[in-house]
């Protein structure tokens, strides 16, 4: 070839197509077509349309939406990615994406998209008018996120079936109770993987191939009937069970993910075991409200990993650490992220003397039996004293198993990790057990020695 020769657009089309799909923007390929004659309609035969307007400066996304989209339905061409993400106010002006105009790109997904469709629309600061927006059967989709305004109401199109659809999450949009169990139910027959957040007051599933549940702010009332539920996260708000019914869900999970509240207890019931189980746990002020969360958590389903997110700027660690460690003889891993927000409040708390986590129970060791635990890894170590009582009283614990312990540091400890700590730690355990540390520098983890 002469030195002159433009030897990219020599390349076959789906090269090119592979090299466009490396933007990860429909507008940037788009602009390709101004090279050639031969780049001019490359962009829109491309497997994967991604238009986000988080780098637009002179015309509204919606407008270069449908203008993208108008050019691909020249073309037969199938999608395996629709991402439309809608991220500001058009031009600075107070008016949000209507329903009626994103209607025609649902229809457009209907048609083209063979995998996965996302759209997100940003959600008004103040509840507009309520407008319906149609979702059409998409009966080549596999996978549909849709996070929407929550002054919408969504209306499936039926009759129509989403054959091939395995995941779903609708977020905020509303939807009428009978039409969402409808479309979960009976129109999608492979459905495994179901995301709700706070888009009706009534859910009812009935789906015997669903195997994976995630719902947010649950709905005042809930049947859940899935016999292959393998993962079910239940956060944002209380478990109810005389109103929240789980029916032939089984008694073994691969996950349970919940956070502690109301009537946690009773969802974690309704399994015997648990390969992970993720607990979000706040420790609250007060005497009455502490002895509430030591109820809710007084018996763990069997597991063999326990994560627990904890929230520990009242009552300390260790008392509360301890109390869920005692339901812990089957755990092999033990995970836990310390969030400690007393930097944040006005005033520390400090509990009364008759508090349960200041008793001699509380801080017992004997009635814990770790006999199978492996690891435990301490995520946002901040080096605290109340951090290093928790590590000395575990140290202490009957866990002859014990092969590793891992800390990682907070990303902006309050206390640096220093070497006169590790070697601390270090003296606390049994010379057979292999301590870890780690710390983040320029956005890595990287071990500290």
């Amino acid at each position: 070839m002469g030195a002159g020769e433009d030897r990219i657009s020599a390349l076959p089309d789906e090269l090119l197509q592979a090299i466009l799909v490396e933007l990860r923007s429909a507008r940037a390929a788009a602009r390709t077509s101004v090279l050639s004659r031969r780049w001019r309609h490359v962009w829109a035969h491309l497997p994967e349309f991604i238009l986000d307007d988080h780098d637009t400066t002179r015309r509204p996304l919606p407008g270069a939406v449908d203008a993208a989209l108008a050019a691909f339905s020249t073309t037969a061409a199938p999608l395996e990615l629709l991402h439309i993400h809608i991220r500001f106010l058009l031009h600075g002006s107070r008016r949000w994406v209507q329903a009626s105009r994103a209607a025609p790109w649902l229809r457009f997904a209907s048609e083209h998209v063979v995998g996965e469709l996302r759209l997100f629309v940003p959600l008004p600061d103040v509840d507009g008018k309520e407008e319906e927006l149609e979702l059409p059967a998409c009966p080549r989709a596999k996978t549909i996120i849709l996070s929407l305004p929550g002054s919408w109401r969504l209306r499936p199109q039926l009759p129509g079936l989403f054959v091939a659809l395995t995941s779903l999450q609708i977020g905020y949009v509303r939807m009428e109770a009978s039409e969402l169990t409808d479309l979960v139910s009976k129109h999608c027959p492979v459905l495994r993987d179901l995301f709700v957040v706070r888009n009706t007051r009534r859910l009812e599933v009935i789906a015997p191939r669903l195997e994976k549940l995630f719902v947010y702010r649950p709905t005042h009332e809930a049947r859940i009937s899935c016999p292959k539920l393998a993962e079910l996260v239940w956060n944002g708000g209380a478990y109810d069970p005389s109103h929240h019914k789980l029916e032939d869900v089984g008694r073994h999970l691969q996950l349970l993910e919940i956070e502690q509240s109301s009537g946690a207890a009773s969802l974690m019931r309704q399994f015997v075991e648990v390969d992970k189980l993720k607990l979000h746990i706040s420790i609250p002020r007060g005497t009455r409200r502490y002895k509430r969360l030591l109820n809710e958590t007084n018996q763990l389903p069997k597991c063999r990993t326990l994560c627990i997110s904890l929230l520990w700027h009242n009552h300390g660690i260790s008392p509360a650490m301890l109390h869920l460690l005692r339901s812990c003889n089957s755990t092999r891993k033990v995970s836990v992220n310390l969030i400690d927000s007393r930097g944040r409040l006005l005033a520390h708390y400090s509990c009364p003397l008759s508090c349960p986590c200041r008793s001699v129970k509380s801080a017992r060791i004997d009635d814990i039996a770790l006999s199978v635990l492996e690891e435990v890894e301490l995520d946002n170590f901040t080096s605290s004293n109340d951090e290093l009582e928790f590590l000395e009283k575990l140290s202490r614990c009957n866990a002859t198993l014990l092969k590793k312990l891992v800390i990682n540091s907070a990303y902006y400890p309050t206390t640096p990790l220093t070497k006169a700590i590790c070697e601390k730690v270090h003296s606390m355990w049994r010379p057979n057990v292999n301590v870890e540390f780690y710390v983040f520098l320029g956005g890595r983890r990287v071990r500290f020695d």
